[in-house]
């Protein structure tokens, strides 16, 4: 992929760790060069750096390697043609081949002379002086490539078909591989059209470009190419066809604690990961986790973490930003102290009670808190009466990670190691509570059928508006117990 062309300066990646995924590691293009002949004719210059190949002089009919070489009028049109585009090219810079420059590099052709062999399938892409895409290459970091030609470059490589998502900073189309065939997403945002709407929210973009250029990991949405021109920006990444996580599980109806211990494996072991890169997610929550496809099995679940945009590469050892999502912010991040990789192990231990018991475990407004007095009285670990057959495991590993001291905290790592999390104290046979209770995302930018379901988003704001003036009314009646979240939350 990406051309010679495309430009990575302005969007460096951070630095990597010490796996080198961070690194520029493409394979080179499946052309091997012929070693000169020894008895190639020393006075001609103009064909001596083709290999030996000369039309004054007699073919040979094999190469180093024992291959063949098929002696059919093609392949010697080919042959010439490429001879006779060296020699003008050659002639234009006065015979100049003593300046560190090959003839053959110059003019971008192949030195070897069984050039198309190798790609049988499209041996005419030999006389393209153009660099050609590479296929896809799953462990290397993304390509960006900027300049006034992104989008031609774009619909070069990729066919944007169909929209298969909207929102209000960004159109997701669906896009195939013009060579491949496969499948992915291309978002495309307008830069003006969004910074009237959401002054500074290209830079958002720009960090999510950076995070991803330089994480790899089975449960994290893959990024494949940038392209940035002056109007737009265009991300084109993994297809996630298999909607929310938290909706497949609505939509199952049944889950029980195996099942969940294995869909939190994956999560945690992507933010182990995300933290040894030393980056900071800082914005999970259940609509960034995706599942790759619609599973038929719940053993063939795999989610992935999507939505970088608020995420940080710590080059110093605290962050102090107030950011992220109402219902999952830490306490520290709450009293606005300097926090560390500790607040995405709580947001973890939120979406872990969420996906165990269905609700929010705290009734979190997001106003800061002056005292640490206050904080641990509002952050008290109560579980719904629905959720008592939870097994001991699983509640320790949520004490641990929504502990609200920091230094205390489970980090990502511990959870990992945790007998729940690993599957060993998971028990099959506890059927929880949870799919009844989770509310279904209902996203005016997520199309149906082609047209978006405007009308289920006023009956979910309707139902959210009259919930509230209900616990209004209860809480001017008398103290009772918290009322438990069920209502998504934006970020902020």
């Amino acid at each position: 992929m990406g051309g010679g062309s495309s430009k990575q300066g302005s969007l460096a990646s951070p630095p990597s760790g010490a796996n080198g995924r961070g690194t520029n590691n493409r394979r080179p293009s499946s052309i091997y060069t012929v070693p000169e002949e020894e008895d190639s004719d020393d006075d001609c210059l103009n064909c001596s750096f083709l290999g030996g190949f000369c039309p004054t002089k007699k073919k040979k009919t094999y190469d180093p390697m024992g291959t063949p070489v098929p002696d059919t009028p093609v392949v010697s049109r080919k042959q010439r043609k490429m001879f006779e585009n060296a020699i003008d090219d050659d002639n234009g810079s006065n015979n100049n081949t003593n300046n560190g420059v090959s003839p053959s590099s110059r003019t971008g052709l192949f030195s070897s002379r069984y050039f198309g062999l190798e790609k049988e399938e499209d041996s005419s892409s030999i006389l393209d002086t153009e660099e050609e895409e590479e296929p896809h290459d799953e462990n290397a970091p993304a390509q960006i490539h900027e300049g006034p030609g992104g989008e031609a470059k774009l619909r070069a490589k990729y066919e944007v078909c169909e929209v298969i998502g909207v929102g209000s900073t960004s159109t997701v189309h669906r896009c195939v591989d013009r060579k491949t065939g496969a499948d992915f997403a291309c978002k495309i945002i307008d830069k003006k059209h969004m910074e009237q709407r959401f002054q500074g929210m290209v830079d958002q973009f720009h960090t999510e470009i950076q995070a991803l250029q330089s994480l790899r990991h089975a449960h994290i949405i893959a990024l494949y190419d940038v392209y940035i021109t002056d109007e737009k920006i265009y991300i084109v990444m993994e297809r996630m066809e298999g909607g929310e996580l938290f909706d497949y599980v609505v939509q199952r109806g049944t889950l029980n604690e195996e099942e969940a211990s294995r869909i939190v494996r994956q999560v945690t072991s992507a933010l182990v990961y995300v933290h040894s890169m030393n980056f900071l997610h800082r914005d999970l929550k259940p609509e960034n986790l995706l599942l790759r496809q619609k599973p038929l099995n719940p053993k063939d679940i795999e989610v992935k973490i999507i939505d970088f945009g608020l995420s940080k590469f710590m080059e110093e050892p605290v962050a102090s930003s107030f950011l992220g999502t109402r219902g999952y912010l830490a306490p520290e991040m709450l009293q606005r102290k300097k926090y560390t990789s500790a607040v995405d192990a709580w947001a973890l231990g939120v979406i872990v009670f969420v996906l165990l018991c269905g609700c929010l475990p705290f009734d979190d407004d997001s106003q800061s808190i002056p005292s640490d007095a206050l904080m641990r009285s509002k952050f008290i670990l109560r579980f719904p009466r629905w959720a008592r057959d939870l097994s001991p495991s699983a509640k320790d590993l949520l004490s641990h990670l929504l502990d609200v001291n920091s230094m205390t905290r489970y980090t990502t790592e511990q959870a990992l190691q945790h007998p729940w999390v690993s599957g060993k104290e998971a028990p099959r046979n506890s059927l929880l509570q949870s799919p009844g209770r989770i509310k279904q995302s209902q996203s005016p930018y997520l199309l149906n059928n082609g047209s978006a379901t405007r009308t289920a988003v006023k009956d979910h704001v309707s139902t959210m508006h009259a919930t509230r003036s209900r616990d209004a009314a209860a809480a001017a009646a008398g103290p009772k117990r918290p009322v438990r979240q069920h209502v998504r939350k934006t970020s902020i």
